[in-house]
């Protein structure tokens, strides 16, 4: 039952009602609800009858307001300047899921060097900026701290972009296994980075996810390091970057909660690991006979929805007194994203203005696809060829498969690699991934509805600092409206999102 205009959502306090064209969001009553999924299911799915049934009242002449503010945005509009610094084709554990093939994507080799190489990526990022504006430096690899030099020098050179006035953002993305000493600390003090720390739980099942490459568990050094992050300084925003494999017996919430009673976490990150078949197989181990990759990946989009239900339901009590959890990444991008009428001008930055630079020298739209030259746009040295950028900057409003979604201006099509993967083609999502997009926003509908005002005024600025699905380009939609009203209906929340234009 998918109508294009409207999603609703079971919510603890009852049915509530996403209008895809604003994004505002409203309780309705048990017998709306009833009558408007029959409309549904009969197909009888014209938006405006739909709107007059949920609001009671004529809406009138109400043209798509998410629709014309996409189609008068400029591709790169709300997208960030980040550089993905890859720095080095190698890695010291042995993740299971790996989607970078152990670090070098099965592609390159080599790693950054601190002179010509960080010259390039200083003038690349000169070139595709200006005073005024945010670079972020993203830090990636394989183990990024196995070529702490190239970090090192690049944050200190790019202290000259901030004395041409641009605004400068570090972040890494890191197992954290590697030796921590007061020089790596400090860096991250100093510069403010946003540490975020691949692990995926308790011990158990980080060990079984994430061995090191002679097959031991990697759970006690990571934590241990991030505690002496922490214990360092409350400068550095730790993010405990969690990926979910759906196997049998597993449970997210109780991963999440194990790595939140540490208090140490500012953030969480929670994906499902992107299965192929090959990496379905590589998670099976002993004990777990009798489990095929087939198995794995059939069941796997039904365990991630009743993990994310279960995990939903608990999600607003997981803001506590005296710990310092804000939320998960995902789920607060949308809820802010609803609750300020905001749109998806792309389901991330990739090839907007997010790129790779790898020991390889080859310029990327997507830290995915590193060493593929199919889609190679530039070399770190050649101007960017903005015609090869085109497919990566296309709306979701010009993708067929996404015409008739409702939370299309939230997700803006699903992450394009993914895609390409699952179907071959960059704008046609794989089915199990819009599933989860699904579960996403729904997950935040209930936060919204069962947080009450303590929830919806929390402090997400932040979130415009975290990189959030790989710098998604958010749109405002306009100005503020007063809230439908009507027999069953009530304002969901103080302050509403944009009128539709009239």
């Amino acid at each position: 039952m998918i109508n294009s205009d409207f999603h609703l959502v079971d919510t603890d306090a009852g049915v509530w009602a996403l209008h895809a064209q604003s994004h505002r969001l409203f309780p309705v009553g048990d017998d709306i609800a009833r009558e408007v999924r029959s409309r549904l299911s009969d197909r009888q799915d014209d938006g405006g009858a739909l709107l007059a049934l949920l609001a009671r009242t004529d809406p009138g002449e109400r043209p798509p307001a998410n629709r014309h503010r996409l189609r008068a945005a400029e591709p790169v509009d709300g997208a960030p300047l980040a550089i993905n610094v890859n720095l080095t084709a190698t890695c010291n554990l042995g993740c299971t899921y790996c989607f970078a093939d152990g670090g070098d994507y099965g592609r390159i080799t080599g790693r950054l060097n601190t002179g010509s190489d960080v010259d390039d990526i200083l003038a690349f990022a000169r070139s595709r900026s200006r005073p005024g504006d945010t670079v972020r430096f993203e830090f990636f690899g394989g183990e990024p701290m196995l070529n702490f030099e190239v970090i090192e020098t690049l944050c200190h050179r790019a202290r000259t972009l901030g004395e041409e006035g641009r605004r400068v953002r570090h972040r890494i993305s890191t197992n954290l296994t590697t030796a921590l000493s007061d020089r790596e600390l400090s860096l991250f003090d100093r510069f403010g980075f946003t540490v975020s720390v691949s692990i995926d739980g308790d011990e158990a099942t980080h060990d079984r996810n994430r061995p090191n490459k002679g097959g031991r568990g990697s759970f006690r050094t990571v934590i241990d390091n991030c505690a002496r992050v922490r214990r360092h300084s409350d400068a550095i925003t730790l993010v405990a970057r969690m990926t979910y494999v759906p196997l049998p017996g597993t449970s997210l919430l109780e991963d999440i909660r194990a790595l939140h009673a540490r208090n140490i976490f500012d953030w969480f990150q929670v994906l499902p690991a992107n299965l192929t078949e090959q990496s379905a197989a590589a998670v099976i181990q002993k004990g777990m006979e009798g489990l095929t990759a087939q198995a794995i990946l059939e069941a796997g989009p039904d365990r991630i929805d009743a993990e994310y239900e279960t995990l939903s339901a608990a999600y607003p009590r997981l803001f506590q007194d005296g710990n310092r959890f804000r939320g998960l990444l995902e789920i607060e991008l949308l809820t802010r994203m609803i609750l300020k009428g905001e749109i998806a001008n792309g389901h991330c930055s990739a090839g907007r203005r997010y790129f790779t630079l790898s020991p390889d020298r080859s310029v990327m739209p997507c830290h995915r696809l590193v060493g593929n030259q199919d889609f190679r746009v530039a070399f770190a040295d050649t101007p960017v060829d903005e015609d090869r950028l085109a497919p990566w900057r296309r709306s979701v409003d010009d993708t067929p498969a996404c015409a008739g979604c409702p939370i299309r201006y939230l997700c803006a099509g699903g992450c394009k690699q993914e895609n390409l993967v699952a179907t071959g083609q960059l704008d046609r999502p794989d089915p199990r991934k819009c599933r989860f997009q699904f579960r996403l926003v729904d997950s935040a509908v209930r936060a919204i509805a069962a947080g009450g005002a303590a929830y919806r005024d929390r402090d997400r600025s932040p979130l415009a600092d975290l990189f959030v699905s790989c710098g998604r380009p958010v749109l405002s939609s306009g100005d503020r409206t007063e809230a439908f009203s009507g027999p069953g209906i009530r304002p969901a929340v103080p302050h509403h999102p944009p009128p539709l234009p009239r």
